[in-house]
C-alpha cells in the first residue's frame, strides 16, 4: 500500500512481528505546530506543540480531545478500510483512548489521517513526536444497500429474547 508524507518529520507505519495483525502509526509534529484539540465542555483549542524534556510534545489534559496529526496520506485500495485502534501500551500505560472507538478510514479519503486521541485518565498525559499510538488494519469491505421491507425477519437461530438473552 501507497503512503505519501505530508510533512518531513512523519514516520513510515511499521508492523513490530512477523505475526503483527496491525501496522503501528506514530505521532508526527514539530515544535511550534500547533494541533486542534477539544476541551471538556466541547469548545475547539490549539494546542501548541512545545520541548518537553528535550523533545517535541504537548500535554492532553484530563476528558480532552485531540486530532494528533500523523503527517501520512493512506493510499487505501479500493473496496478496502482501514480500521485504527489505540495501541495497548497507550491505553494501559497513559489512560489513552480512541474518541470514537475505532477509526474507520474509507477507500476514497485521500487527506492526511490522524488520531482522535481522548485522555480518560485523571491526570495529564504527555504526548511526544514519534510516539506510537495507534495501530492499524486493512480489510477488505462487501457494501450492503439497505431496503425496506414489508415484513418482518424471521428468527434464524434458537435465540429467545432480544437484549442480553445470550446469558452473561
Amino acid at each position: 500500500m501507497n503512503v505519501y508524507k505530508t510533512k518531513e518529520c512523519a514516520i513510515l507505519p511499521t508492523y513490530a512481528t512477523r505475526g503483527s495483525a496491525c501496522f503501528d502509526i506514530s505521532a508526527a509534529f514539530v515544535t511550534g505546530e500547533k494541533i486542534q484539540a477539544y476541551n471538556t465542555v466541547n469548545r475547539k483549542v490549539d494546542i501548541l506543540i512545545k520541548e518537553i524534556e528535550g523533545e517535541p510534545a504537548f500535554l492532553l489534559h484530563p476528558g480532552q480531545r485531540a486530532l494528533v496529526p500523523t503527517g501520512l496520506i493512506f493510499d487505501i485500495p479500493d473496496h478496502h478500510v482501514m480500521k485504527m485502534f489505540i495501541r495497548s501500551s497507550a491505553a494501559a500505560r497513559k489512560g489513552l483512548a480512541l474518541s470514537n472507538g475505532v477509526g474507520i478510514i474509507d477507500c476514497d479519503y485521500v487527506e492526511e489521517t490522524h488520531i482522535l486521541l481522548l485522555n480518560i485518565s485523571d491526570s495529564l498525559a504527555r504526548i511526544v513526536h514519534g510516539e506510537r499510538l495507534a495501530q492499524c488494519m486493512i480489510e477488505p469491505i462487501h457494501q450492503h444497500i439497505p431496503e425496506f421491507v414489508s415484513e418482518r425477519p424471521g428468527q434464524k437461530t434458537d435465540r429467545d429474547g432480544g437484549i442480553g438473552s445470550t446469558g452473561d
